[in-house]
């Protein structure tokens, strides 16, 4: 039986609805390729993952105008914000962590600005990084983030009151501590590297007392930069036990982030 205009209009009011949600969630989840990704690939993967959760939004939508249209829009945006931050924070602890160690390590002469970014790259943070997308992916992490998102559309289906005062501070504290969590991670993930650092630096610090005729300064910054990548890649074997760990802390949260409007 042929569609029928109005169906079909409904249809696409469902799917763009369905979309913008699902677009900002694979907007800033690096596992879909980030900022190195095209935009115009990243909105086909987000409208593709919409078409997938067409099933279970069709037939939720109340009927309204375009103000009804415009407001459920902005409540499903800023549901897909929420869920892809909370889901990017535990990749940008990661990354974090490692731009930490460049820094520390002077490495910032090292950092090129990335082309498809538009900004600086560090090199530890883009290894870590990508790391931490392989370990994610190991552990089934893509069938986690396709069923937290499903759980999303049954505690805030598209046809949803819009969220009021509660639900509003409830998201704000959930970004909150996933911010916060982001800062703990990253500063555990390179607190090994950092602590040997700063005892080079002190060790350093004495032998330019005892000895002023040494040029330190030169000496120095190689001496600091291949310890700081020595550091990490020592910390390598511990990496996925410590990131499966994080990662299911993270994903407590992007659980939370899932339940919001219940």
């Amino acid at each position: 039986m042929p569609m029928l205009p109005a169906d079909l209009e409904r249809a696409l009011v469902v799917f763009a609805l369905g979309g913008a949600r699902t677009v900002p969630f694979v907007w800033l989840i690096p596992v879909f390729g980030g900022p190195s990704l095209p935009a115009r690939l990243r909105l086909v993967l987000g409208l593709g993952l919409s078409a997938l959760c067409f099933p279970l939004v069709a037939g939720r939508v109340p009927s309204g105008g375009p103000v009804m249209w415009v407001l459920l829009s902005l409540r499903e945006v800023g549901v897909g914000l929420v869920m892809g931050f909370v889901a990017a924070c535990m990749f940008r602890a990661v990354e974090a962590a490692g731009r930490l160690t460049d820094i520390v390590r002077g490495a910032n002469l090292a950092e090129v600005i990335a082309p498809g970014e538009g900004n600086r790259s560090s090199p530890l943070g883009d290894l870590l990084l990508l790391l931490a997308v392989v370990i994610f992916l190991e552990m089934g992490g893509a069938g986690i983030l396709a069923t937290a998102l499903a759980r999303s559309y049954e505690a805030v289906p598209l046809g949803a009151a819009l969220p009021g005062p509660a639900s509003l501070q409830a998201a704000a504290l959930l970004v909150i501590v996933a911010s916060a969590k982001l800062i703990e991670a990253a500063i555990g993930l390179a607190a090994p590297a950092l602590v040997a650092l700063l005892l080079a630096d002190l060790a350093l610090g004495a032998l330019g007392r005892a000895v002023p005729q040494i040029p330190l300064y030169f000496a120095g910054m190689p001496a600091k930069a291949l310890l700081g990548v020595g550091a990490v890649l020592a910390g390598l074997a511990t990496l996925d036990s410590a990131l499966t760990v994080g990662f299911r802390g993270f994903l407590g949260l992007l659980e939370r982030a899932a339940q919001l409007g219940r």
